[in-house]
């Protein structure tokens, strides 16, 4: 009996293929004695602002900060207040705390750093990829990175300083709700002959790249190569718009429904419907690799009673009755909510023997580790999914030991080393070493603890 993947390679569709490629992808993949292993893999980065405070994720009884590590089931403990969304997936959450971020610019924000491990500074471009980046061009869709970010409904595409896929290659993040919509999902949107539409724009895009390649010709080669980009971006738009039209069923069943949360005045309105869109971006197929950014230090959570910003918020600001630490945590706690949603959604789609979330892993972390005014000695994320058991947690608490006792090697290197173990796609060290804790090799390598 032929493999699935002989059967793909015997075919030839010609043209036909490009719409048919999300499919075959997946068909290629699903081969019968090892469907369970080749089941496609998903990373979902929150990213918020102003730091995650360590101490306000600590399940109750635990602490983080000493001298040896820490590693406690979830299983009988009590999450930390504004947690609770959680609760329902405990059995596959994890709570990470000690790592350390010195080898990136720590301050307002690192920037690049969060995903990269690396130092930047807001107004550089990224000298790495940043592992969204990375990942996204090894777990390809028709969108390898899908960004979006919570803006004030002014902006369109945004270059937030926070994901890259490598140097000088900034990932854009889409800030207005409508405008994501019609990107991501806009091919079911559109009136009239959807197909014709859009085949009807990729007949365009195509006589633009007959018109690149006519002038790649009458100039000398270092022009040839600038135009490649520009030619690669058109072809890419096409091969896109292509594999869309393919896709129009499976589109128009999971794709989010538009309610007022895509005009609303409130940002927070905003940022919940960017979640709607990033779960149907994964439900449907068209990306593998999303990275949300919650808010940045000039973002506001009026429609959560906060009046004011973020920056203002980090620095003592109250807000009514609310002071500026209730703040925090009833903006942490409206992250953990929609977090807990996408995971609702993607549990209740199933897949292989289980479910989408099965094979989903959602990072939830601050640009700037833990504090508003960071000094990146320590470094809290929450993690959400095990991606089939390859991630080591059935519930977990693990707190790796502080920075500056003599036990401390962990890094927020080694935590994304290990994201690119899971995702099988290993590499020695992602990111740059602290050469302040100790030599380049004894920091090389993922986190052990967590590798099933």
């Amino acid at each position: 009996m032929k493999s699935r993947r002989s059967v793909l390679q015997s075919l030839s569709l010609g043209a036909s293929g490009l719409a048919f490629a999300p499919f075959l992808h997946h068909y290629a993949q699903a081969e019968e004695d090892s469907a369970p292993t080749r089941l496609p893999q998903r990373f979902v980065f929150v990213v918020k602002s102003s730091g995650l405070q360590a101490e306000f994720i600590n399940p109750a009884g635990l602490q983080h900060g000493g001298n040896s590590l820490v590693d406690q089931s979830l299983a009988d403990r009590e999450l930390a207040a504004g947690m609770e969304p959680l609760a329902p997936y405990r059995d596959r959450l994890t709570i990470l705390q000690g790592l350390s971020g010195r080898m990136c610019n720590p301050g307002h924000s690192s920037h690049y750093g969060a995903l990269g491990a690396y130092k930047s500074s807001a107004h550089s471009q990224p000298t790495e990829a940043t592992i969204d980046g990375f990942l996204s061009e090894r777990l390809p869709s028709v969108f390898n990175h899908v960004g979006l970010k919570m803006g004030d409904g002014s902006q369109g595409t945004a270059y937030p300083s926070i994901s890259a896929r490598g140097k000088n290659r900034q990932l854009p993040f889409q800030c207005n709700p409508e405008l994501a919509f019609q990107n991501l999902f806009g091919s079911i949107a559109a009136g009239g002959d959807i197909k014709r539409n859009y085949l009807r724009t990729g007949n365009v895009l195509d006589t633009m790249s007959d018109d690149i390649r006519k002038l790649q010709q009458e100039l000398p080669q270092q022009g040839r190569e600038k135009l490649d980009h520009y030619l690669g971006g058109f072809e890419a738009l096409r091969d896109r718009r292509l594999k869309l039209v393919g896709m129009q069923d499976i589109l128009k069943q999971h794709a989010p429904a538009v309610t007022d949360k895509y005009t609303s005045k409130y940002s927070t309105h905003q940022l919940e419907a960017h979640f709607d869109m990033a779960a149907s971006a994964l439900i449907t197929g068209i990306t593998n690799v999303v990275t949300i950014h919650t808010c940045d230090l000039n973002s506001s959570y009026q429609g959560l009673g906060i009046t004011p910003k973020v920056h203002s918020v980090g620095h003592g600001a109250s807000s009514g009755s609310m002071s500026s630490q209730e703040c925090r945590n009833v903006i942490r706690s409206f992250h953990f909510n929609l977090i807990a949603e996408v995971a609702r959604k993607l549990e209740a789609v199933p897949e292989g023997d289980g479910t989408m979330l099965d094979n989903t892993l959602i990072v939830y972390l601050s640009d700037n580790s833990d504090k508003h005014h960071s000094t990146a000695t320590e470094w809290p994320m929450v993690v959400l999914g095990n991606l089939g058991g390859r991630l080591k947690s059935q519930g977990r608490y693990l707190a790796y030991p502080a920075y500056g006792s003599a036990n401390h090697r962990q890094t927020i290197g080694n935590w994304l080393t290990t994201l690119c173990h899971l995702a099988g796609f290993p590499v020695e060290h992602f990111g740059q070493p602290d050469f302040a804790i100790g030599r380049d090799k004894d920091q090389k390598g993922p986190l052990s603890e967590l590798l099933a």
